[in-house]
C-alpha cells in the first residue's frame, strides 16, 4: 500500500511538472518592417484559459501577455514594452479583469522615457515612450501595444 502511494504522489508531481512547463504558449506572432531596417515583433503568450467560477462553471478565465519588441536588423531586442492581462469571459461577454505592464531596455543607446498603461471593457494598453540617443541627438518613439479578449476568449 506505502509502494502504491509513493508511486501515485510521484506521478502525480511529474504530471503537474509537465503542466507548469507546456502552461506558458506563444499564441501569435506579427512582424512590422521599419524603414532604417530595424523591426518590431509583437507576441501573445499566456496560459490556456481555466474555469474559475463553481458558481457557473461556463465562465472562464485566461491570462494573456502581447509583447511588442523593438529590434535591430541583427535581430537584437533594443527595448520593449508589454501588457499582462486577465480576461473573463462566458460566450456571450468579455471583460479585462486585471493588468498590468512591463518594459525591458537590454540597450544603452535606448532609455524608455515612459509608460503608462489602461483598461477599457474588454482590453488593455500599455504605450511606452522610448529615447533613442546617438551623435547627441534625441529621438524618441511611441509604441502601443493592445491586448483583448473576445466573448469566446480569442485574445489578440
Amino acid at each position: 500500500m506505502l509502494h502504491f502511494l509513493f508511486v501515485f504522489i510521484c506521478f502525480s508531481f511529474s504530471i503537474l511538472s509537465r503542466k507548469s512547463q507546456a502552461a506558458n504558449i506563444t499564441s501569435s506572432k506579427q512582424i512590422y518592417l521599419l524603414e532604417n531596417g530595424d523591426y518590431l515583433e509583437t507576441i501573445i503568450t499566456g496560459t490556456p484559459a481555466f474555469s474559475n467560477n463553481i458558481s457557473y462553471p461556463s465562465s472562464k478565465s485566461i491570462t494573456k501577455t502581447k509583447t511588442s519588441k523593438y529590434k535591430s536588423k541583427n535581430g537584437l531586442t533594443l527595448w520593449s514594452v508589454s501588457i499582462k492581462a486577465t480576461f473573463t469571459y462566458n460566450g456571450r461577454t468579455s471583460k479585462c479583469t486585471s493588468y498590468s505592464h512591463s518594459t525591458t531596455c537590454p540597450s544603452s543607446s535606448w532609455k524608455i522615457k515612459s509608460v503608462t498603461s489602461s483598461k477599457n471593457g474588454s482590453s488593455a494598453t500599455a504605450t511606452a515612450v522610448a529615447t533613442h540617443s546617438r551623435n547627441n541627438t534625441q529621438k524618441n518613439f511611441t509604441k502601443s501595444v493592445t491586448i483583448s479578449c473576445n466573448s469566446n476568449g480569442i485574445v489578440s
